[in-house]
């Protein structure tokens, strides 16, 4: 089913939205409803996530707190809204969220490394919805700019607590051992 096919389009069940990209090339999210193709990232934003992920999982999976995943992985935040995050974590208190299929309901931190194509929905969108879905803590790395911004949930929005460009460390308010320095994450990219 080509894009404009796809625009038309709209679900409402879950379940049904994930029968239907068995059958469509790629990955697919699903926002408020409608199926938007997720394009393959880049080798330099893929770089990013896996080196988040790996020291998220020192610091969650090691540690027996939690669960850590990547992309794609389907996390249902409602019924007409599915994301599939960059790194996400589950704390092992909220083990009820997981599925063998996805996540349903609000992971407690989420990373989105920005791509040039999806950097609106990642900056707006997904932010709100992340909040709405009861997400902690949320973090927007900017790979173009080095830059990295920190959110964390307070009633249902996020507030900026912190943010750094091209060097400096900024630690999780969430998980206090996971802490990212920049010039670190940034380097040889």
């Amino acid at each position: 089913m080509s894009e404009s096919v796809a625009e038309t389009v709209r679900f409402s069940r879950y379940e049904d939205f994930r029968r239907w990209t068995e059958s469509q090339p790629g990955y697919w999210i699903l926002v408020h409803g409608e199926p938007m193709p997720s394009p393959s990232p880049s080798r330099i934003h893929q770089e990013i996530s896996v080196r988040l992920e790996m020291l998220l999982f020192e610091v969650v999976r090691r540690t027996g707190r939690g669960w850590v995943y990547d992309a794609p992985l389907d996390v249902k935040l409602r019924e007409d809204t599915v994301y599939q995050p960059d790194p996400l974590v589950v704390l092992r208190e909220h083990a009820d969220r997981l599925r063998p299929t996805h996540i349903e309901g609000a992971p407690d931190l989420i990373i989105e490394v920005l791509s040039p194509a999806t950097a609106h929905l990642d900056l707006w969108e997904k932010r709100y919805d992340y909040a709405q879905a009861g997400v902690q803590e949320y973090w927007i790395v900017d790979p173009e700019s080095r830059r990295i911004e920190l959110y964390v949930r307070e009633g249902e929005q996020f507030r900026l607590h912190a943010s750094a460009q091209h060097s400096g460390r900024l630690r999780s308010v969430l998980l206090p051992d996971f802490e990212v320095d920049l010039g670190t994450l940034f380097r040889d990219l």
